[in-house]
């Protein structure tokens, strides 16, 4: 079986939707939490909103949390708008509607709540829709980062790493970087690593980098523990170490992070530091393909086409490598499935690239990638 080459992949930081969840509770039992909101609180209808959302307390039932935030919506309760805006946009106990998602998020960003801010940015950044689009999002991102959210800072610092929206800045970059580092939040020391890695913003230091890496890895950031993960196997900046490197992307994968699913699938093919395991490599790269991994449709792809471990399932094959070919990163992805396009049958390649037209990725399990409050990132 040929292992996809690129398969030891930095893995970047990515956008998060997220909830208004850290508001301080109103205290009291939950009688009298009740008493105040039908007496129209507010934040009372807010708290018990959260309450079923997150089933603190009580049963979760997001139809009951959905019918509390619509009421402090009402009285213009600007966490509660949000958090009703979130769940248009992921469809949450209501039909998804980004339109009126898009609305709801744009209504509380106006009155400055900043997480709004920072939702109404993301989801204008996922459509990609050109140079205006961009800089609304920009400015909105700027206006969560300056109230102190600290995604939102670390969001910012992409989008002046990158100069979407904004003019290229990587010294600002690294400026924003550090302000939300030195909160203590991991996925903000992960990107300040990240950066250090690459060297935007200030000159390469691979020694801090791994350094806040095994920081933001000890507090549980998935993608701070495969980037170490990855130091070791490729014996960067730290001694090459096969079995720390397992280590490391075995905590990440437990917390369901593609870029570790298919490195520990990589690993179990070539028996090299746990024992070779054909099987569960080929359902780590599925894990992995699922989620959207390229890496892992890539060696998904390539098992299914050799037939090498696994039944040999052309049309699949060419599904997973249709997808990975259509990424940035598919150069592999690419070569395997023109290899594959010289035996298939064309009926039978259109009905691949049909099946990949229908295809829609598998969220993580566990959301290992974004800033937490358990991970000393409050955001909002």
């Amino acid at each position: 079986m040929i292992i996809c080459p690129a398969m030891w992949r930095v893995a970047p930081v990515v956008f998060a939707l997220l909830l208004c969840l850290c508001q301080p509770s109103l205290g009291g039992d939950g009688a009298d939490l009740r008493r105040r909101a039908e007496a129209g609180d507010a934040a009372a209808l807010f708290e018990l909103g959260k309450a079923y959302q997150t089933g603190d307390g009580v049963g979760r039932d997001q139809r009951r949390a959905l019918g509390y935030y619509e009421r402090a919506a009402a009285l213009d309760h600007w966490p509660a708008v949000n958090n009703l805006a979130a769940a248009f946009e992921r469809g949450d106990g209501v039909k998804a509607d980004p339109s009126r998602a898009e609305a709801l998020y744009a209504r509380a960003a106006a009155a400055g709540q900043m997480v709004a801010q920072y939702n109404l940015s993301a989801l204008l950044l996922k459509r990609q829709a050109g140079s205006e689009t961009d800089a609304r999002a920009a400015a909105l991102m700027r206006q969560a980062a300056e109230q102190g959210h600290i995604n939102a800072q670390i969001a910012l610092a992409s989008l002046l790493q990158s100069g979407r929206g904004v003019d290229a800045a990587p010294e600002a970059a690294l400026d924003w970087l550090r302000k939300a580092a030195a909160t203590g939040c991991a996925p903000a020391r992960t990107a300040l690593a990240y950066a250090y890695q690459r060297g935007v913003g200030a000159p390469a230091n691979l020694t801090a980098a791994i350094a806040l890496y095994r920081q933001a890895a000890e507090a549980g950031d998935a993608t701070a523990q495969y980037n170490l993960g990855l130091r070791y196997a490729r014996g960067e900046g730290v001694a090459r170490d096969d079995a720390v490197a397992l280590q490391w992307f075995v905590k990440a994968a437990d917390q369901d992070f593609p870029h570790a699913l298919n490195a520990l699938g990589v690993l179990y093919e070539r028996g090299t530091v746990a024992p070779q395991n054909h099987a569960e490599a080929l359902r780590l790269y599925r894990l992995a393909a699922e989620r959207g991994n390229v890496d892992g449709q890539t060696n998904l792809g390539i098992a299914l086409r050799d037939g090498a471990h696994a039944p040999a399932d052309p049309a699949q094959a060419a599904m997973w490598l249709t997808l990975a070919a259509a990424q940035p990163a598919g150069d592999a992805a690419r070569a395997a499935l023109e290899r594959l396009r010289q035996t298939m049958p064309p009926a039978r390649l259109r009905k691949a690239q049909e099946m990949a037209g229908r295809w829609r990725p598998r969220p993580p399990a566990r959301g290992g990638v974004t800033a937490t409050e358990a991970q000393g990132c409050p955001n909002g």
